[in-house]
């Protein structure tokens, strides 16, 4: 029996393609870096600052050093501000059927719980936003230094949920192998595919079950 559901969030409750989003190439550019450079460091460190090892602010300091270049505070802090609101656009544009899907499930007494793959800049506009009252509990990969699709972080939103993980439903884009390492701690995985079907031109296969609208998560729940 189902007693939870643990939601992605980029671009499974929230999408960046209503946002400004500062694009690394942006960045690269403020910043007078070549693109390849910017992109070859910022790689390197996304797990790092997933996992709260590192701030947006040091990869931008560590990428300046990197190109021979006196990190300038000035510039970070234009950089970061720009960031900032590309993301926090999203939390300022959320779908009206996501926030229908939340709470239905919320008054079937089903727990909610946000797990996200981000740095502490990616979610400012978080506890401001309209659905995370609906929340039963947010675990963030940067706070608890863990990051998906890592077993543990799974294992830890259940615990935090007090139910195990066979009793939960995740839901998720797909991105960072999230819906594999969600089967592998024993839950069941289910595919948001309503942003990346409307946005996206191509759309890898995946082999789990999929939602093509909010809605599809009440559904696939009566099939369980």
């Amino acid at each position: 029996m189902i007693k939870a559901v643990i939601f992605d969030l980029y671009e499974t409750l929230i999408t960046e393609w209503v946002s400004h989003k500062y694009l690394s190439s942006q960045c690269a550019r403020d910043l007078d870096i070549d693109p390849p450079l910017f992109r070859e460091i910022w790689n390197s460190r996304h797990r790092d600052m997933d996992t709260g090892h590192l701030s947006y602010r040091q990869v931008l300091s560590q990428i300046l050093t990197a190109a021979g270049k006196t990190p300038d505070d000035a510039l970070m802090d234009a950089c970061e501000e720009k960031r900032i609101t590309g993301k926090n656009d999203c939390f300022a544009a959320i779908d009206e059927n996501i926030l229908q899907m939340l709470s239905a499930l919320k008054q079937q007494g089903l727990k909610l719980c946000l797990c996200s793959n981000c740095s502490a800049d990616e979610v400012e506009g978080l506890l401001s936003s309209s659905f995370h009252p609906l929340f039963d509990a947010v675990i963030l990969s940067y706070q608890v230094g863990l990051a998906k699709p890592d077993r543990q972080i799974y294992l830890h939103c259940a615990e935090t949920l007090s139910v195990l993980p066979e009793e939960c439903l995740f839901v998720g884009d797909g991105g960072s192998r999230e819906l594999y390492g969600a089967k592998e701690a024993g839950m069941h995985p289910l595919r948001a595919l309503w942003f990346p079907e409307k946005y996206h031109t191509e759309i890898a296969a995946m082999p789990f079950p999929a939602a093509h609208t909010p809605q599809d998560v009440l559904a696939h729940l009566n099939s369980l």
